[in-house]
């Protein structure tokens, strides 16, 4: 009778401990909700959604070798502690290089990194989904990266918001970005339209031509001759699309070709261009003038349009934001400097600001 005291005793004590013990598996998760805003207006603060923390372990930030990515390196890991010191984030963060990534010590932490796509492959799925954070794309595990589908799933986003079924497409035959054959594509696999034109070393007569102002001018000339009293001119440019998306070989072209649209009487015209294929210091006056949105991270951060430390620091930045979040259960839309992110239990998705 005793024994069968103790066992049935020992077996309460048992539930009990169990029951009261946190379990990182069975944390509730907490949800940030969406919002529609496409442009930038500040991070998530996440301190409303702790109710406590419960991820006390280290991060470890996989990084490319400093001798060869120096500047890359020192502005990305000042992201990582910008936003480490922003919210308050107290546990260890500790730096390796991505071709000494130890698996096995990767496991029993959360893990931000690596950056190389050949590691990445390598490793996608040998993690634990809510332990880790890749920076480059995945299949398996969560993941963001510089790559440019950010950047095409926001204008699609956009555009489909507006419901917008046919827009124009600038090409600079000079140019071999990688962003005009992404974005087309994805543009045309909805079954939408566009009129494209690609422009050369000359691109003015081409653009007036596009934006059908020649046919305005050759109407007036028409009806002026036929008129006996002055006939007032004001020519229109074409009303079947109010978007145009240029890709340009460089930032100079871009600002270029933009300038022509708005020369050729179009001040209406919704003017767009990725960011994705530059690596230059953006020249804000310039987008200003020409009424530019730029698809990128946001330029509000210490380092603004100069776009390689920008960058840099925003993905680490970001890296850190996300990382902490996913570690402590946090899901739904998260905003960071990178770009607006979707976290639920099994993908995490992108997509950049409009700027």
């Amino acid at each position: 009778m005793l024994k069968k005291l103790f066992y049935c005793f020992l077996s309460i004590l048992i539930i009990t401990s169990c029951s009261t013990a946190p379990k990182e598996s069975s944390i509730n998760s907490k949800i940030i909700e969406k919002t529609d805003n496409s442009k930038f207006d500040g991070v998530t603060e996440l301190g409303e959604y702790f109710e406590q923390i419960y991820y006390q372990k280290k991060f470890i930030v996989a990084a490319p070798d400093h001798k060869k990515f120096a500047e890359f390196n020192s502005y990305f890991q000042l992201g990582i502690l910008a936003a480490k010191e922003k919210y308050k984030i107290k546990n260890e963060v500790s730096f390796v290089k991505q071709d000494d990534l130890d698996l096995s010590e990767a496991n029993k932490n959360f893990l931000i990194g690596p950056l190389s796509k050949e590691i990445v492959s390598k490793i996608d799925g040998l993690l634990l989904t809510d332990k880790a954070l890749l920076l480059n794309d995945s299949e398996k595990n969560f993941s963001i990266s510089l790559s440019q589908k950010s950047q095409n799933r926001a204008l699609n986003k956009y555009l489909k918001d507006k419901d917008i079924k046919r827009i124009g497409f600038i090409k600079d035959t000079q140019s071999t970005v990688k962003s005009s054959n992404s974005f087309r594509s994805l543009w045309f696999s909805n079954e939408k339209d566009a009129i494209t034109i690609e422009v050369g070393k000359d691109p003015s007569k081409r653009i007036e031509n596009f934006l059908d102002v020649t046919e305005s001018r050759e109407r007036f000339n028409l009806i002026d001759k036929a008129s006996f009293s002055k006939v007032e001119f004001v020519p229109r440019t074409r009303g079947d699309f109010e978007q145009i998306v240029i890709f340009p070989k460089n930032l100079t072209r871009l600002y270029e070709i933009a300038s022509l649209v708005r020369f050729n009487y179009g001040l209406n015209y919704e003017i767009f261009s990725f960011t994705s294929d530059f690596n230059q210091k953006i020249d804000s006056n310039e987008i200003s003038l020409h009424n530019i949105t730029l698809i990128d991270h946001s330029y509000e951060n210490k380092y603004s349009f100069d776009l390689p430390k920008s960058r840099s620091f925003c993905l680490g930045f970001d890296a850190m934001l996300l990382s902490y979040a996913i570690a402590n259960n946090i899901k739904g839309e998260i905003r960071g400097l990178l770009g607006i992110y979707e976290i639920n239990e099994n993908e995490l998705t992108s997509r950049s600001y409009l700027n």
